[in-house]
């Protein structure tokens, strides 16, 4: 006898990731049998079948949970699997045909298996799709109002999840029905980004530079209201502006690269091939908003102060600095960007470079009365976090000060690189090599994490 369970899990994983002409599955059973065995599946569906036998479940349904030993409140001992051990796997494949053909009267013995991993993205992608269409609608409904995947998580945190009536399967196995509605939204993006189930652990997805997500544990982080460090909007079918930076990051990186890829992003950005994501085509707000002035008011106080745009990229942070009478340099490792950032700015004063963070040119040592450090650092892999962290201290003279506006996360917080956002350790560290901590502003929303700190180095007696 299949556990009902087995059938909830099959409707939710396996048929709706078929066409007609795949056929069966056959490690779909094997699945849930490792949910069972090592993901604690019963023990997290209990809470939620109490309140289905209780107040859900028709009499027949009822009868097929006692007949299997499952009541209100007892957890339901996992038997003695009788289908997988030691039978041959041509018998096991048949017998999940049967189960098939129970559950859809529609399957075909003549149709060769699959793996999950042989499943597209674009299969599983209209999964997850279907699901946040119907719990964007419910929340729509809820509201009364045009809603977004940001209004999920709101209702998620305001502890309304269980509100928002969807097309999912009872019994739930979810932990909250916060985990439950955000689930779709959070594994529809992580896939999009690149990342893969994990052998039988539909949970635990692996991102294309090896870093593992567990899906549960950031729906319910994000169903408490914490950062999560990821954006759920758009649709399955928009492309993602950053797929370009992670795809090249990957090859560079595994090519023994960490920086090369810079140069093929914005190469290809010219010609239309890839997106550069963090192109807004103006300054950093953080920056602005540190330095509010109208262009011009400052001229006085910047003139003659010596300026350093770290990673400038196409030249907006640089011009915006240049506007107040600063004497501005900017350098980027990628030649095809300081290139763009001229064409761009054709009659600009800023003095843009092609140079490497990690091996500057030696006369910046000490050289600059501002130095502007925004989202860079962060674009390298963390084991090079300490090296350019160094470099960009060593910029500042005595006297001068130092801005970082960079992407946070906890010690220990998820990546879902690239970006590598920086840990309180490592924006701390920036007081290295004589400078001396001003001020960390600890910036927070749920989306996002961010921090913009102050540095100085005292002036030479």
């Amino acid at each position: 006898m299949v556990d009902k369970a087995f059938y909830w899990h099959l409707r939710r994983y396996a048929l709706p990731a078929m066409s007609p002409d795949w056929g069966y599955v056959p490690d779909i059973y094997r699945t849930f049998l490792w949910k069972i065995k090592e993901d604690g599946l019963l023990a997290r569906m209990q809470p939620n079948v109490d309140v289905y036998l209780a107040e859900k479940m028709d009499r027949y349904e009822a009868s097929l949970f006692q007949e299997l030993g499952w009541s209100a409140g007892e957890l339901v001992d996992p038997v003695v699997d009788p289908v997988v051990s030691g039978v041959a796997e041509k018998l096991e494949r048949r017998l999940g045909q049967v189960v098939l053909w129970e559950s859809t009267k529609a399957a075909n013995p003549r149709i060769p298996p699959l793996s999950l991993h042989d499943v597209p993205w674009e299969s599983w992608g209209s999964i997850h799709a279907h699901d946040r269409e119907q719990i964007i609608a419910a929340a729509r409904t809820l509201l009364g109002r045009e809603a977004t995947t940001r209004d999920v998580v709101q209702l998620a945190v305001d502890g309304r999840a269980g509100e928002l009536s969807w097309g999912h399967a009872e019994p739930c196995p979810h932990p909250s029905p916060a985990v439950c509605v955000l689930i779709p939204c959070f594994d529809g993006a992580l896939r999009r980004m690149g990342y893969v189930a994990e052998a039988l652990q539909h949970r635990s997805l692996v991102g294309p530079l090896g870093d593992t997500v567990d899906v549960v544990a950031l729906a319910d982080r994000a169903g408490q209201g914490l950062p999560y460090g990821l954006e759920l909007g758009g649709s399955v079918t928009e492309r993602d502006p950053d797929a370009d930076s992670r795809r090249l990051a990957a090859e560079s990186l595994a090519a023994g690269d960490a920086t090369g890829w810079f140069e093929r992003l914005y190469a290809e950005s010219e010609t239309g091939e890839a997106i550069v994501p963090w192109d807004s085509q103006s300054p950093h707000p953080l920056l602005v908003e540190w330095l509010p002035m109208e262009p011009g008011s400052g001229s006085e106080a910047g003139a003659a102060r010596r300026v350093l745009v770290v990673g400038c990229g196409l030249g907006d942070d640089a011009e915006y600095l240049s506007r107040f009478g600063y004497d501005t340099v900017a350098f980027d490792v990628s030649e095809s960007a300081v290139r763009l950032a001229k064409e761009r700015f054709p009659a600009s004063t800023v003095d843009y470079r092609a140079a490497d963070l990690l091996a500057p040119p030696a006369e910046w040592r000490h050289a600059f009365d501002l130095v502007v450090e925004i989202m860079t650092v962060q674009a390298l892999p963390e084991h090079l976090h300490a090296p350019a962290i160094a470099s960009v201290a060593g910029f500042v003279r005595p006297g001068g000060a130092l801005l970082v506006i960079a992407s946070a996360r906890e010690e220990g917080g998820p990546v879902f690189a690239p970006p590598w956002p920086l840990t309180p350790s490592e924006i701390a560290s920036f007081a290295s090599d004589g400078l001396v901590e001003d001020h960390i502003e600890d910036l927070r929303d749920p989306e996002r994490h961010r921090c913009r700190a102050t540095f100085h180095r005292p002036a030479a007696a």
